[in-house]
């Protein structure tokens, strides 16, 4: 079993796509994750899976899910534990002078940047 941590976008904003987090943990255990575990309001949601499943695979299965049960769509980015310490591994902000640890953030996108969007950036 791989450990995952799924972030759905834009649930339970001002009301807007709103998902209990106790109904999610009980979505995710019904497609047959395990050691569910919900954060707070934010739809953010660690989980085990078999390691045969890429992450692509676990976002359609997932979206699939919430969009039958809720009948709304849910952008899913989905990282292995794996990753996540990579990510934060590899910063290479953490190591550097003045930056405050507490305003530091990192952002996940579904899909590689354009050349074009990583030069604005």
């Amino acid at each position: 079993m791989t450990t995952y941590i799924s972030m759905l976008r834009g649930i339970n904003v001002s009301g807007q796509k709103k998902i209990l987090m106790a109904d999610l943990k009980k979505l995710y255990e019904s497609l047959g994750f395990k050691d569910v575990v919900t954060y707070i309001q934010s739809g953010n949601v660690l989980f085990k899976a078999s390691g045969k499943t890429t992450d692509v695979q676990l976002g359609k299965k997932i979206h699939e899910a919430i969009k039958k049960q809720y009948s709304f769509e849910v952008p899913i980015i989905i990282r292995s534990l794996e990753e996540m310490h990579a990510v934060q591994k590899n910063n290479p902000y953490v190591k550097k002078k003045g930056v405050n640890l507490e305003r530091l953030y990192i952002t996940f996108l579904s899909e590689e940047a354009s050349p074009e969007l990583i030069e604005k950036i």
